[in-house]
């Protein structure tokens, strides 16, 4: 069973219909972070941390802020077998395998799930155990592959004053998710 989540720079006020849940930026190279009071309108549905990754810094650095960035806002390490919190590392079109792997293992260790996320023409070469994968062809349908999980079909669809990313994820993705209000 798939899910539509959104992403964005800038949150919405709301919850678009039929959005099962949202990614936020809570770190690294982003353009804007959002805030615990951003969060808010989306306490009831799915939550997911978006890390932008900065691959001229240390991987488990990296790796270890975004873990301290996630539990700040409120998402839980170490959850039960199968429902560890993501994090979803953003590599846009960059390919590093070295770098993304000791990222993730440091992400991993720290009782969180390592997603890769990336362009769909690049991200397969981070060689990433998860991938949520972004090709814009408008059709809500991930493709095969085992590392699949997700992949983002729509960009820079405007909701109001906010501009959003249209995403469609399988069950594994939204059993890593968060629910209820952030904390800052």
């Amino acid at each position: 069973m798939s899910s539509i989540l959104i992403d964005a720079a800038y949150p919405p006020p709301a919850v678009p219909a039929g959005v099962a849940g949202v990614l936020g930026y809570i770190g690294g190279a982003a353009d804007h972070v959002w805030t615990a009071h951003e969060w808010q309108p989306f306490a009831a549905i799915k939550q997911f941390p978006i890390w932008v990754a900065d691959l001229t810094a240390n991987p488990v650095a990296e790796g270890q802020a975004a873990c301290k960035a996630a539990k700040a806002l409120g998402w839980a390490a170490h959850m039960p077998t199968g429902q560890n919190r993501l994090i979803v590392i953003d590599l846009e079109a960059a390919v590093n395998r070295y770098w993304y792997a000791r990222m993730a293992g440091t992400i991993d260790a720290n009782g969180f799930t390592a997603v890769c996320y990336g362009s769909l023409d690049t991200v397969l070469g981070n060689a990433a155990a998860d991938v949520l994968a972004a090709d814009w062809d408008g059709i809500p349908s991930i493709p095969a592959g085992q590392t699949l999980h997700g992949l983002q079909y729509r960009a820079n669809v405007s909701i109001g004053s906010a501009t959003v990313d249209y995403d469609v994820v399988d069950a594994w993705f939204m059993a890593r998710g968060g629910v209820g209000p952030r904390r800052g």
